[in-house]
């Protein structure tokens, strides 16, 4: 890890008068209310190294949290979870890539469906609407959506359901990229 993570409000620089600074214990408060001791856990290291900035991190855990369970995308937990394999693999993210198996694997998507994400293309493995959701994923990373490409997406998930989908790659990419420049 480039920059060592805060992974308990106790990680913190204690100020000139002894304690962490505010919005830091703030921050662990709203994370883990009511819990004495919280620490972070490995597989949210980039909560931990965001919490240089209480604030952001906040932030960034608030939005986290909203895209994952209170889109109306973010419904199938199964396509969310390919969603965020196919981007992590194609920025090449592999902390952020195997921080999410065991959740990917409690979606179904398994070991076997993750092994085939280069190759979605030409296996079987793939049904019509998990093929779309990487072939959608893989064109917004690129920065290259064809028109048609699109259009298959709105056709399957409504203008509504088209923008989430695209905002939920946006920003788990944006986590993604931030992990690959940290390394945790």
């Amino acid at each position: 890890m480039r920059i060592k993570g805060i992974y308990k409000a106790s990680d913190y620089p204690v100020g000139a008068d002894g304690l962490p600074p505010a919005d830091g214990v703030a921050l662990f408060a709203h994370l883990f209310p009511g819990v004495e001791n919280a620490a972070i856990d490995d597989s949210h290291a980039g909560t931990a190294i965001l919490a240089h900035n209480p604030k952001l991190a906040l932030h960034f855990a608030q939005l986290s949290r909203f895209m994952a369970l209170d889109l109306g995308w973010s419904a199938r937990a199964d396509l969310r979870e390919l969603a965020f394999a196919a981007l992590n693999l194609k920025l090449k993210s592999a902390y952020s890539f195997e921080s999410r198996l065991a959740a990917a694997k409690a979606c179904g998507i398994g070991p076997e469906l993750l092994a085939a994400l280069p190759y979605w293309e030409k296996t079987t493995l793939f049904d019509d609407e998990q093929r779309l959701v990487v072939e959608y994923t893989n064109a917004v990373v690129s920065g290259d959506v064809p028109a048609a490409l699109f259009a298959r997406v709105v056709a399957q998930y409504g203008d509504k359901g088209a923008v989430e989908f695209t905002a939920i790659i946006g920003f788990w990419s944006c986590w993604a990229m931030i992990l690959n420049a940290i390394r945790p």
